[in-house]
């Protein structure tokens, strides 16, 4: 991939904004969650900002599972949900789901 493709800030992440802002010191490009209401227009703005990949808390992905879903066939952003515990959650069921797709056994 030639290095005037690379974006800056290829990695987002949506969360409450105390867990959120701890990944700005990691290059993330950082949207703390306010509203329901501005969640699509946070969207929006990260396919406009051309991030690769895009960490959304689990609890956040789960009230905005249609919205993201507008964006599932697309390559890029790829939404990955992340719990804020260490409980094993949604990604676990997504990646069982992808899994069964792909091989036809869990």
């Amino acid at each position: 991939m030639p290095e005037e493709s690379l974006s800056k800030n290829q990695f987002a992440i949506i969360g409450e904004e105390d867990i959120a802002l701890g990944f700005r010191a990691l290059g993330f490009k950082v949207y703390p969650f306010s509203s329901q209401a501005d969640l699509k227009s946070t969207l929006d703005e990260i396919m406009n900002e051309k991030i690769a990949v895009c960490l959304i808390q689990e609890d956040i992905y789960s009230k905005a599972s249609e919205q993201i879903n507008n964006y599932k066939y697309l390559p890029l952003p790829v939404f990955v949900p992340f719990a804020k515990d260490s409980k094993v959650g949604l990604l676990d069921k997504i990646l069982k789901d992808i899994r069964l797709k792909a091989t036809g056994a869990l």
